[in-house]
Order: structure tokens, then C-alpha cells, then sequence
């Protein structure tokens, strides 16, 4: 019968899936002190100094006038390393972050005439509701380990529940405009020219 045959189905399936191997996990060894060579294809060798640990997920770097770098973290924080040294509190005035798989907070350029105006912007995943977020560019003013009068220049259209690869990368062009560019695995938005997602 139907019930009859639909009980043996379940069954091999347990069976199938009791019996299959556990998934291979990613090993990462631990990070030492460095600093590493590396040889690329190219034929160019790298070499690569490790400048600060203790980051989670961090996304883009910008240096500042005096040499120590503003570094984001993928979960929603603003670091600042100065002298290879990760300062444990984090920049304060960040918006709320949307933190899920490759999204949250992300680019990080100084303006041109940081030294004059202490103005930076940012790229980062601005929560929609409980199951969206869409990129979103702002600026804000750091001083003092904090950014403030924190203003959003665009925030894209939202895309369905579920969408990924939101991200978004920005950088200044030798004509001094801004430039930004946003993630596009979510469907037809990319091909859309009337949508800002996938550009």
C-alpha cells in the first residue's frame, strides 16, 4: 500500500542519513606572529606583517593622518589600532547594523580633506525588519573616538526576504567624487537599471 510504502521511504532515509560521514570542518590554525612571505602567480612576492588580532570579521581599513587605522567589523563595531595596538573600546555613534552572513558593517573611506573636516563615510547593511536589510551609505564627523551627526546619502531599495550578498564598497576618484557599488546576488535587481541593488 501507499502507507506501507511511504514507511520504508522514511525508514531508508533515516538509515541513509544515520549512516552518512560527518562533513569535514575547516581547520584554521592559529595566526603567529609573522611576518609571512608569499609568492603569487604573478611572480610577485608579498610580503605580509601582521598589525593587529582580536578583530571578529574585520571588512575594510582606512588609515588616518597620524598612522593609525580605522578597521570595521563585519558584526557591527569601529576599531581603532594604533601602533599595532587594538584599542578594546570600540568607536562609539555607530547606526544599528543588520549582521548576517557576508553583510553588516563594511567600507570605510576618509574624505579627501579628512585633516580639515574629521569626515568619514561608511558602508553597512541598515536593518529593514527582522528578516531584511538593504545597503546604505553615510557619513559622519570622527572626533574623539566617536563618530557623530551620523547622515544617511542613500539607502538602497529593499530587497525580498532571504536576499544575500548585500554588500557594498565605496572609494573616492581622482575627481574627488564619491563612488559606491552594492552586492547583487537577489535576483532580476541586478539587471533592473530602475533598482540601485546589484550596481
Amino acid at each position: 500500500t501507499t502507507a506501507a510504502l511511504a514507511g520504508v521511504l522514511a525508514a531508508l532515509t533515516v538509515t541513509t542519513l544515520a549512516q552518512e560521514p560527518p562533513r569535514p570542518t575547516l581547520k584554521v590554525p592559529p595566526l603567529g606572529a609573522g611576518p609571512y612571505v608569499f609568492d603569487t602567480a604573478e611572480q610577485h612576492r608579498l610580503k605580509v606583517v601582521v598589525q593587529a588580532t582580536g578583530l571578529s570579521h574585520p571588512w575594510a581599513i582606512a588609515f588616518l593622518p597620524d598612522g593609525s587605522m580605522l578597521v570595521t567589523e563585519r558584526p557591527g563595531r569601529l576599531r581603532v589600532v594604533r601602533n599595532g595596538v587594538l584599542d578594546p573600546t570600540p568607536v562609539s555613534g555607530v547606526p544599528p547594523v543588520r549582521a548576517a552572513g557576508l553583510g553588516g558593517l563594511e567600507d570605510i573611506a576618509l574624505h579627501p580633506r579628512f585633516a580639515e573636516n574629521h569626515l568619514v563615510y561608511f558602508t553597512y547593511i541598515k536593518p529593514v525588519d527582522a528578516q531584511r536589510g538593504t545597503p546604505a551609505l553615510a557619513r559622519a564627523r570622527y572626533e574623539n573616538g566617536a563618530l557623530t551627526d551620523v547622515k544617511h546619502l542613500l539607502v538602497t531599495d529593499v530587497g525580498p526576504a532571504g536576499s544575500s550578498a548585500v554588500n557594498a564598497r565605496i572609494a573616492f576618484g581622482r575627481d574627488g567624487l564619491l563612488y559606491m557599488s552594492s552586492g547583487g546576488n537577489i535576483g532580476n535587481l541586478a539587471q533592473d537599471p530602475s533598482s540601485l541593488r546589484g550596481k
